[in-house]
Protein backbone atom coordinates (compact mmCIF):
# COMPACT_ATOMS: atom_id res chain seq x y z
CA UNK A 1 0.00 0.00 0.00
CA UNK A 2 2.02 3.06 -1.25
CA UNK A 3 1.88 6.23 0.75
CA UNK A 4 -0.42 9.27 -0.39
CA UNK A 5 -0.48 12.84 -0.31
CA UNK A 6 -4.28 13.82 0.07
CA UNK A 7 -5.13 17.16 -1.30
CA UNK A 8 -8.19 18.25 -0.20
CA UNK A 9 -9.56 21.43 -2.25
CA UNK A 10 -12.48 23.74 -1.34
CA UNK A 11 -14.31 24.92 -3.87
CA UNK A 12 -17.12 27.64 -3.88
CA UNK A 13 -19.12 26.80 -7.09
CA UNK A 14 -21.49 29.26 -9.01
CA UNK A 15 -24.93 28.30 -8.20
CA UNK A 16 -26.27 25.63 -10.53
CA UNK A 17 -23.37 24.05 -10.62
CA UNK A 18 -23.37 20.28 -11.64
CA UNK A 19 -20.74 17.79 -10.34
CA UNK A 20 -21.00 16.77 -13.60
CA UNK A 21 -19.58 19.52 -15.57
CA UNK A 22 -16.68 19.52 -18.41
CA UNK A 23 -14.73 21.47 -16.42
CA UNK A 24 -14.40 19.75 -13.69
CA UNK A 25 -14.03 16.57 -15.17
CA UNK A 26 -11.16 17.77 -17.25
CA UNK A 27 -9.41 18.21 -13.91
CA UNK A 28 -10.24 15.27 -12.85
CA UNK A 29 -9.00 14.03 -15.82
CA UNK A 30 -5.78 15.96 -15.50
CA UNK A 31 -4.71 13.91 -12.20
CA UNK A 32 -5.31 10.70 -13.87
CA UNK A 33 -3.22 11.55 -16.58
CA UNK A 34 -0.61 12.49 -13.45
CA UNK A 35 -0.81 9.22 -12.13
CA UNK A 36 -3.88 9.46 -9.44
CA UNK A 37 -5.79 5.85 -9.17
CA UNK A 38 -8.12 7.46 -6.54
CA UNK A 39 -9.98 10.61 -6.05
CA UNK A 40 -13.75 11.78 -4.35
CA UNK A 41 -16.10 15.09 -4.25
CA UNK A 42 -19.23 16.17 -3.10
CA UNK A 43 -21.02 18.60 -2.33
CA UNK A 44 -21.49 19.76 1.59
CA UNK A 45 -24.84 19.20 2.79
CA UNK A 46 -24.62 22.49 4.77
CA UNK A 47 -22.55 24.46 2.87
CA UNK A 48 -24.53 26.02 0.24
CA UNK A 49 -22.58 25.98 -3.06
CA UNK A 50 -19.93 24.36 -0.97
CA UNK A 51 -17.53 21.35 -2.99
CA UNK A 52 -14.79 19.10 -1.88
CA UNK A 53 -12.64 17.38 -3.83
CA UNK A 54 -10.37 15.33 -2.44
CA UNK A 55 -6.96 13.40 -4.74
CA UNK A 56 -4.82 10.77 -3.27
CA UNK A 57 -1.80 12.08 -5.13
CA UNK A 58 1.16 9.56 -5.32
CA UNK A 59 3.67 10.80 -2.55
CA UNK A 60 6.98 10.08 -4.68
CA UNK A 61 5.42 12.35 -7.59
CA UNK A 62 3.56 14.88 -4.92
CA UNK A 63 0.37 17.23 -6.04
CA UNK A 64 0.41 17.97 -9.75
CA UNK A 65 1.48 22.16 -9.39
CA UNK A 66 1.47 22.92 -12.75
CA UNK A 67 0.39 26.32 -13.18
CA UNK A 68 -1.94 25.37 -16.34
CA UNK A 69 -3.74 22.48 -13.58
CA UNK A 70 -3.84 25.48 -10.69
CA UNK A 71 -4.94 28.08 -13.54
CA UNK A 72 -7.79 25.68 -14.55
CA UNK A 73 -8.59 24.70 -10.34
CA UNK A 74 -8.75 28.39 -9.46
CA UNK A 75 -11.06 28.90 -12.67
CA UNK A 76 -13.80 26.39 -10.74
CA UNK A 77 -13.90 28.59 -7.77
CA UNK A 78 -16.48 31.17 -8.28
CA UNK A 79 -13.93 33.95 -6.68
CA UNK A 80 -10.60 32.42 -7.87
CA UNK A 81 -10.05 30.96 -4.60
CA UNK A 82 -9.98 27.56 -3.97
CA UNK A 83 -8.64 26.46 -0.75
CA UNK A 84 -5.87 23.72 -0.82
CA UNK A 85 -4.64 21.67 2.05
CA UNK A 86 -1.87 18.59 1.79
CA UNK A 87 -2.59 15.67 4.22
CA UNK A 88 0.16 13.23 4.02
CA UNK A 89 -0.72 9.30 4.96
CA UNK A 90 1.68 6.46 5.27
CA UNK A 91 -0.86 3.98 3.03
CA UNK A 92 -3.40 4.87 0.81
CA UNK A 93 -6.04 3.07 2.48
CA UNK A 94 -6.16 4.62 5.72
CA UNK A 95 -8.58 7.94 5.00
CA UNK A 96 -10.74 5.31 2.65
CA UNK A 97 -13.56 4.45 5.02
CA UNK A 98 -14.24 7.78 5.67
CA UNK A 99 -14.09 9.04 1.90
CA UNK A 100 -16.48 5.92 1.16
CA UNK A 101 -19.05 5.93 3.99
CA UNK A 102 -22.39 6.79 3.45
CA UNK A 103 -21.92 10.16 5.77
CA UNK A 104 -18.16 11.48 5.20
CA UNK A 105 -17.34 14.46 7.39
CA UNK A 106 -14.41 16.58 7.30
CA UNK A 107 -13.49 18.43 9.58
CA UNK A 108 -10.52 20.79 10.55
CA UNK A 109 -8.68 22.11 13.56
CA UNK A 110 -6.28 24.78 12.95
CA UNK A 111 -4.10 25.54 16.36
CA UNK A 112 -3.56 29.10 17.54
CA UNK A 113 -0.06 30.68 16.62
CA UNK A 114 0.76 30.97 20.24
CA UNK A 115 0.56 27.75 21.51
CA UNK A 116 2.70 24.45 21.80
CA UNK A 117 1.80 22.43 19.51
CA UNK A 118 3.44 19.33 21.40
CA UNK A 119 1.24 20.23 24.76
CA UNK A 120 -1.60 18.87 22.21
CA UNK A 121 -0.67 15.72 20.58
CA UNK A 122 -2.71 13.74 22.93
CA UNK A 123 -5.69 15.10 22.58
CA UNK A 124 -5.62 16.12 18.77
CA UNK A 125 -5.00 11.78 18.48
CA UNK A 126 -7.47 11.23 21.22
CA UNK A 127 -10.47 13.15 19.09
CA UNK A 128 -9.78 10.87 16.60
CA UNK A 129 -9.65 7.25 18.08
CA UNK A 130 -12.02 8.16 21.07
CA UNK A 131 -14.88 8.37 17.65
CA UNK A 132 -14.49 4.24 17.23
CA UNK A 133 -16.56 3.85 20.30
CA UNK A 134 -19.19 6.00 18.65
CA UNK A 135 -22.18 3.99 17.10
CA UNK A 136 -22.33 3.54 13.09
CA UNK A 137 -18.77 4.99 12.84
CA UNK A 138 -17.04 3.86 9.78
CA UNK A 139 -13.44 4.54 9.86
CA UNK A 140 -10.92 7.19 8.59
CA UNK A 141 -7.92 8.77 9.97
CA UNK A 142 -6.35 12.57 10.64
CA UNK A 143 -3.34 14.33 9.51
CA UNK A 144 -1.28 17.36 10.03
CA UNK A 145 -1.00 19.54 6.70
CA UNK A 146 2.60 19.66 4.90
CA UNK A 147 1.32 23.01 3.75
CA UNK A 148 0.39 24.44 7.33
CA UNK A 149 1.85 22.20 9.86
CA UNK A 150 -0.68 23.50 12.63
CA UNK A 151 -3.67 22.88 10.56
CA UNK A 152 -4.96 19.30 11.34
CA UNK A 153 -7.84 17.09 9.61
CA UNK A 154 -9.85 14.49 10.04
CA UNK A 155 -11.57 12.22 8.04
CA UNK A 156 -14.61 10.74 9.58
CA UNK A 157 -17.09 7.98 8.20
CA UNK A 158 -20.69 7.37 9.94
CA UNK A 159 -23.47 5.33 8.76
CA UNK A 160 -25.46 8.18 8.84
CA UNK A 161 -25.48 11.94 9.95
CA UNK A 162 -28.00 10.52 12.93
CA UNK A 163 -24.80 8.37 14.04
CA UNK A 164 -22.66 11.43 14.41
CA UNK A 165 -25.16 13.64 15.70
CA UNK A 166 -25.81 11.18 18.59
CA UNK A 167 -22.04 10.76 19.03
CA UNK A 168 -21.17 14.85 19.13
CA UNK A 169 -23.69 15.07 21.83
CA UNK A 170 -22.08 12.04 23.98
CA UNK A 171 -19.87 13.47 27.11
CA UNK A 172 -17.14 11.62 25.49
CA UNK A 173 -16.50 13.60 22.40
CA UNK A 174 -17.11 16.56 24.49
CA UNK A 175 -14.10 15.09 26.64
CA UNK A 176 -11.49 16.27 23.95
CA UNK A 177 -13.11 19.06 22.13
CA UNK A 178 -13.36 20.99 25.71
CA UNK A 179 -9.61 20.29 25.70
CA UNK A 180 -9.00 21.68 21.86
CA UNK A 181 -11.50 24.74 21.03
CA UNK A 182 -9.99 27.14 23.62
CA UNK A 183 -6.23 26.60 21.71
CA UNK A 184 -7.65 26.74 17.88
CA UNK A 185 -8.05 29.81 16.31
CA UNK A 186 -10.15 28.24 13.41
CA UNK A 187 -12.16 24.83 13.28
CA UNK A 188 -15.00 23.72 11.25
CA UNK A 189 -16.65 20.43 9.30
CA UNK A 190 -18.16 19.39 6.09
CA UNK A 191 -20.32 16.57 5.91
CA UNK A 192 -21.30 14.79 2.18
CA UNK A 193 -21.86 11.80 0.62
CA UNK A 194 -18.40 11.29 -1.63
CA UNK A 195 -18.51 10.40 -5.30
CA UNK A 196 -15.22 7.74 -5.78
CA UNK A 197 -13.67 7.91 -8.77
CA UNK A 198 -10.86 5.09 -9.51
CA UNK A 199 -8.70 4.52 -12.13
Amino acid sequence: MPPIVSEIVKFTVKPGFALGSPEFAQLRTAAVECGVKEQYYGMCTDAPNTLLWVIQWPADKGPLEAPEFRKSVKALDAAGEPVSSYLPFAHESLPRPALTAPTCQLCFLHVGPSVDKATLAHSLDKTFTDCYFADGFAGGNWATASNDDRLNYYYLGYESRAHHTAYSKSDLCAVEMNNLVPHMDSFGTYFMKMTQQLN
